[in-house]
């Protein structure tokens, strides 16, 4: 039961990645959620990711998003979700795309009113070192202040 819960709740947190939306993705972590992006301060807290997020897509807009690999494990009140992404970065001022590939490690728990939301997160690029446009864009975002 505790994957048929999820599983749309990853499909929304997705769909708003694509939408640009930061209220959409944060509305599926918990309130003490933490982000650990690459190459940034982890993000402490809803509001703080929120925040982040929003700053990000000042810059950047999701344009592709694709999970080739996925899986859950669940473990009582607690699941782990193991995953890659595909996806597409794309300039707001009309720059190039940014691809990448990406490892995602995402840590759900159940709260006492029998509800999943995701606790923790964090990804590092596939590609190899060097390699990876959008970790250049998010250090470069962080570096100037536009993300992070």
């Amino acid at each position: 039961m505790s994957r048929e819960a999820i599983d749309p709740i990853r499909e929304r947190i997705d769909a708003a990645w694509l939408r640009s939306d930061a209220d959409g993705i944060t509305r599926g972590l918990a309130e003490d959620a933490v982000l650990m992006p690459p190459n940034a301060p982890k993000q402490v807290g809803r509001k703080e990711i929120n925040n982040w997020l929003r700053e990000l897509f000042r810059h950047y807009s999701m344009t592709e998003l694709a999970m080739p690999e996925r899986e859950l494990t669940v473990s009582g009140d607690v699941a782990v979700e193991r995953s890659l992404y595909e996806w597409t970065l794309t300039p707001v001022d009309g720059g190039a795309p940014i691809h990448d590939r990406a490892n995602w490690v995402g840590i759900w728990r159940k709260d006492s009113a029998g509800a999943w939301a995701e606790v923790c997160g964090i990804w590092n690029s596939c590609l190899p070192l060097g390699g990876s446009d959008a970790i250049h864009a998010l250090e470069e975002g962080a570096s100037s202040g536009k993300v992070g």
